[in-house]
C-alpha cells in the first residue's frame, strides 16, 4: 500500500468560522476562536517609543492589553487604511482578540457578522480570503503579535 504525502508548504482549507468587520474603509476578518469581545475603546495609557504601531495600553478583563494601530501596521499592506471612527454617540468600538494566550485590542468601525468559509491555513500578516460573499483581507494574529512584540518588549 502507497501513501501520498503532501508537501509541508500546501496548506489546506479547513472549514471555520470568521467574524468579519470594519476597520476604516477595509473589511477585515480573524477566525472567531480568536475573537473575545466587542467592547468600547476606554482611556488608553500611552505607550512610549512605539514607533506608532501600538495606540496604548487598555485595562480589559483585569489585564492591560496593547491597542493596535491598524492603518499604521496595515496601511503599506492593503493601499491605506483609515483610523477606526468614533460610533454616532461618540464612544470607539474595540475587539479584544487572542494569540496563544496574549490579548490585542483591535479599534474597529463595525462588526459586520460570522461567517463560514474554506480558507488555506497561512502565517501572514494578510491574506486576502472570499469569505461568502465578502471579499476581506484576512488577518493572522500570530503575525501581528510577533511585529508588534519588539516594541512591547523594549517598553
Amino acid at each position: 500500500m502507497t501513501s501520498t504525502a503532501l508537501p509541508t508548504s500546501t496548506a489546506l482549507p479547513t472549514s471555520e468560522t470568521y467574524l468579519l468587520f470594519r476597520s476604516g474603509a477595509r473589511l477585515l476578518a480573524l477566525p472567531t476562536r480568536q475573537a473575545r469581545q466587542v467592547m468600547p475603546l476606554g482611556q488608553l495609557s500611552p505607550l512610549p517609543a512605539c514607533g506608532g504601531s501600538l495606540l496604548g495600553l487598555m485595562g480589559a478583563q483585569g489585564r492591560a492589553v496593547p491597542v493596535v494601530n491598524l492603518p499604521t501596521l496595515l496601511g503599506h499592506l492593503l493601499g491605506g487604511m483609515a483610523e477606526a471612527a468614533p460610533q454616532p454617540d461618540g464612544i470607539r468600538l474595540g475587539l479584544l482578540c487572542e494569540h496563544a494566550g496574549e490579548p490585542l485590542l483591535l479599534p474597529i468601525d463595525e462588526v459586520i457578522g460570522n461567517v463560514n468559509a474554506e480558507v488555506p491555513a497561512t502565517q501572514a500578516l494578510v491574506q486576502d480570503a472570499q469569505l461568502g460573499d465578502h471579499h476581506a483581507a484576512l488577518l493572522g494574529l500570530g503575525a501581528l503579535t510577533a511585529a508588534i512584540a519588539g516594541r512591547l518588549q523594549a517598553v
